[in-house]
């Protein structure tokens, strides 16, 4: 696969969808978080949407639907953890500050899917390297014709 196998993962689910549920799971993240967290604390309100935009990024491992995940996990928190009403107002480096941390874990998550998924196949490399130097189909064949009286 000269190199690229990292860019495929064959059991990821489409962009639209990842997207989808990672904006469903923030929805809903953000509905706990206003009703188990105080108004004025924005910080355990942060720590919530940037562990559901770290887990929409590992579980999806779409290299698109996490960073956008980040960004409706940002105007979510902006518009209606910070502000009220979904108003969304920049506060300075506060909110340069937030969306680092949404981006980084975004991030984050799509590592921990990659560093998965090399692992995986660096095993599938090595069960097929010793299948295909004799433990597999071809050494069955191999003795199989030897024992036989035709050669």
């Amino acid at each position: 696969m000269n190199g690229t196998w990292w860019l495929v993962r064959p059991h990821a689910a489409p962009t639209g969808i990842t997207l989808a549920a990672g904006a469903g799971a923030v929805v809903a993240t953000a509905l706990v978080a206003a009703a188990a967290t105080a108004p004025d604390g924005p910080v355990p309100r942060l720590v919530a949407m940037a562990a559901v935009v770290a887990a929409a990024g590992g579980l999806g491992g779409n290299l698109i639907a996490a960073p956008g995940t980040a960004a409706i996990a940002w105007t979510v928190l902006n518009g209606f953890l910070v502000n009220r009403l979904g108003v969304l107002t920049w506060h300075g480096s506060a909110d340069a500050i937030r969306l680092a941390v949404l981006a980084g874990a975004a991030l984050a998550g799509w590592l921990t899917a990659r560093s998965h998924l090399a692992g995986q196949h660096r095993r599938d490399v090595l069960r097929m390297r010793t299948w295909l130097n004799g433990g597999g189909f071809a050494s069955s064949i191999h003795a199989h014709k030897e024992a036989s009286p035709s050669g």
